[in-house]
């Protein structure tokens, strides 16, 4: 009685179109550009807040709307604007970060008191005083825009959208330091206000704009 021939037939080659479509496809990965990192997006977001900030106080100093005395007065206000302002951006673009996300919520606050609480009775002005409340949230269009673009490669999450929304609203409560010396009352009202303004506006938009990432 013969043996039964038991041994397995030889995989058949790959087609030359597949291996030639495989091949072609790895290519294109290769090839194509990585996507920046967090860290990337970081620098540039924080360098849209800080060189607004710059550049108005650039301005300012030309033109001779203030001296570096008056800077130096504001040193303090300044120092707690730019802390914040780098903090929460670093926390909201950073990956996971729930407790620091949290920290920057309560460094906001409390520089939002230390603006409003160094500002005392303040001077007069002569101009009205919404016109604050409309040059913070235009100066706060470029590092709104900037930070929306980059929580679009992240996975939607509210928390995370509303502090990257603080930190692109310190670039106008910068700005409101820098040119505005009216009183505290007024800063609480028509400063904190356009603040929150860009907070909201960042969390409402990055809501509605579709992710191309879902990275955490």
């Amino acid at each position: 009685m013969s043996t039964p021939d038991l041994s397995l037939p030889s995989p058949k080659p790959p087609a030359a179109e597949a291996v030639a479509k495989a091949r072609a496809a790895m290519l294109a990965e290769a090839a194509a550009p990585r996507r920046a990192g967090w860290r990337a997006g970081l620098v540039k977001a924080s360098g849209t807040v800080l060189g607004l900030g710059a550049a108005v106080a650039g301005v300012l100093l030309m033109v001779g709307a203030c001296t570096v005395d008056f800077l130096a007065s504001r040193a303090v206000s300044l120092s707690a604007l730019l802390t914040v302002g780098l903090v929460a951006m670093w926390a909201s673009l950073r990956p996971q970060g729930l407790m620091s996300r949290l920290l920057s919520l309560g460094l906001v606050a409390v520089s939002a008191g230390v603006i409003v609480l160094v500002r005392g009775a303040g001077a007069a002005s002569t101009q009205p005083e919404w016109v604050c409340t409309v040059s913070h949230l235009a100066v706060g269009l470029a590092p709104a825009a900037v930070v929306i673009t980059l929580l679009r490669r992240m996975a939607p999450n509210r928390l995370r959208s509303v502090v990257a929304g603080l930190a692109a609203g310190t670039t106008g409560a910068l700005v409101g330091e820098l040119a505005c010396a009216q009183s505290a009352v007024h800063v609480a009202t028509f400063h904190l206000s356009a603040w929150a303004a860009v907070a909201v506006a960042v969390a409402l938009i990055s809501s509605k704009v579709r992710p191309t990432s879902y990275a955490p």
